[in-house]
């Protein structure tokens, strides 16, 4: 049963082991998604800066070319027009970093989780090593005592074997051989040592 114990608890460690490894593959797996996140977010901000920038260079292009070209009625509608782009731009970029955002919060919230579930599945295992250890330990102890109740059964079988140990008289009480000058034993003297 010993063997059985401790081969329980070799595997409950190689578990620990692994799950620890598994923990840390999630965590870098979310860091470098939240990393990845981060970087688009970058990217996404300059390219909407880029075309924002653009957008005005050609806002501003194009009513010099309709001004030159003495068409204010066309140039008003341009005008207007490039405006609502404008505008409309304005808005997907807004709606694009939001949404950015968002992601960014939700990495960071599945990432809190997956620690959280970590540490409460490495908690758990360490309390099922912790009970299957004392398992073990109670096993071992109750063993031990079976152990010395059969060896004292042996002993009193050897001792009835040998004529140590027997019945007597006519009440058939037990009587033990103690030898001639019989030895005391016990705090107070109150045992005789068998021969």
């Amino acid at each position: 049963m010993t063997d059985n114990n401790t081969s329980d608890i070799h595997e409950t460690q190689q578990l620990i082991v692994k799950l620890a490894h598994i923990a840390r593959e999630i965590e870098s797996r979310s860091m470098d998604a939240l990393n990845r996140i981060e970087a688009s977010t970058g990217a996404m901000q300059q390219g909407v800066q880029r075309l924002h920038g653009g957008a005005e260079r050609f806002t501003q292009q194009a009513m010099q070319a309709i001004s030159n070209g003495s068409q204010a009625a066309v140039a008003q509608g341009a005008q207007q027009a490039l405006g609502q782009f404008n505008q409309q731009l304005q808005q997907s970029t807004s709606h694009a970093l939001s949404a950015a955002d968002t992601l960014r919060e939700q990495s960071r919230t599945v990432s809190r989780a997956q620690r959280a579930l970590v540490w409460k599945a490495l908690i758990a295992l360490a309390i099922g090593s912790l009970l299957a250890a004392g398992g073990s330990a109670y096993v071992a102890w109750n063993s031990m005592r079976e152990v010395r109740q059969a060896e004292f059964g042996t002993a009193i079988l050897r001792a009835t074997q040998s004529g140590t140990l027997t019945v007597c008289g006519k009440e058939q009480v037990l009587c033990v051989k103690a030898g001639e000058k019989p030895r005391r034993a016990g705090a107070r003297g109150e045992y005789l040592l068998v021969e």
